[in-house]
């Protein structure tokens, strides 16, 4: 039962926490390349990002329950190769987290206060940081759960599946917005469905077609009821439909037509997610993460509307 709470709870986690994080990533590029997309948006995604501290306190319930999550954790019928003992250890793992989450937050809370040179450096250095640790903390968090598949390309997928969460949530949370704004929007939200249905598919050729057992039994084992039902959902509502209605304009400079395809895709992310780690659990986990999503999103929601939290400072 802990076991099936647990990663309930972990699939929460990774689903909700990709909205502050895609949103500090995309104030990050804009605080370096400017544009009026990024003016517009930047109140929106100032609140998401601020939500860091969030994930910290919702991370402590995993810390919780690490034995019941990852079997390299106690498990002597696993191989304890020198590097991977060296790396999948508690210590290591809560470290590594604790950097990650604490190193965001602080950017997110620095970023809308330095203005000028020093808030660009910033911006370059937390991209650079925030690229490392998502690399290492993606594996952590969801690959670590079914040792020892691996994936060279799977931090970059998160970070793009992040992104386009984040300009998801922006498209049915932001203010009302001109014209220019809704057309840049909906761009960058076709640009970033393709590029994670692109590096989703390549991942698969790749590694399907290299045809090498400690790699290809992940993919097996989503081959079967109900994962593969929930792989095919998340293409269709995730990336399928956005991408064939975002190819019309008259969808791409419709604020309300954009709110529906934002809607598909975060429904379609949270199937995405659910596939990644819901399979290293059992079916029962679907369960226990369709009470903690909505309870997880309810807490991100309302520190978008506490006034205390809503105060920001714009650069």
């Amino acid at each position: 039962m802990i076991r099936v709470l647990a990663a309930g709870w972990l699939i929460a986690f990774v689903a909700v926490g990709a909205i502050p994080l895609g949103s500090l990533a995309w104030l990050m590029i804009h605080r370096l390349t400017g544009g009026h997309w990024g003016d517009r948006l930047q109140p929106t995604l100032l609140d998401a990002a601020a939500a860091m501290p969030l994930l910290i306190v919702a991370f402590l319930p995993v810390v919780a329950a690490l034995p019941w999550l990852y079997p390299w954790l106690g498990d002597a019928h696993l191989p304890k190769q020198d590097v991977a003992a060296l790396y999948l250890n508690v210590p290591a793992f809560v470290l590594r987290t604790v950097i990650g989450l604490v190193g965001w937050s602080l950017i997110a809370w620095l970023l809308p206060r330095m203005r000028g040179p020093a808030g660009t450096l910033l911006a370059g250095i937390g991209l650079i940081f925030y690229a490392v640790t998502i690399t290492l903390l993606s594996t952590d968090w969801i690959l670590s759960a079914e040792p020892p598949f691996i994936s060279e390309s799977f931090g970059v997928s998160i970070a793009a599946a992040q992104m386009l969460a984040a300009l998801a949530y922006a498209a049915l949370a932001a203010p009302p917005l001109d014209g220019r704004s809704t057309r840049d929007l909906a761009g960058l939200t076709l640009a970033l469905c393709l590029a994670v249905t692109y590096l989703n598919f390549m991942a698969v050729l790749v590694i399907w077609y290299g045809d090498l057992p400690d790699k290809v039994f992940w993919f097996v084992e989503r081959l079967h009821l109900p994962w593969n039902v929930i792989a095919v959902a998340a293409s269709i509502f995730g990336t399928a439909l956005p991408i064939l209605a975002l190819i019309f304009a008259r969808v791409r400079m419709n604020r309300n037509a954009l709110r529906t395809v934002a809607g598909s895709i975060l429904f379609g992310l949270a199937l995405y997610n659910t596939w990644l780690l819901a399979p290293a659990y059992g079916a029962w986990s679907l369960v226990s993460a369709l009470v903690a999503l909505p309870i997880l999103f309810a807490a991100f929601a309302f520190l978008q509307r506490w006034p205390p939290y809503h105060t920001r400072v714009l650069p």
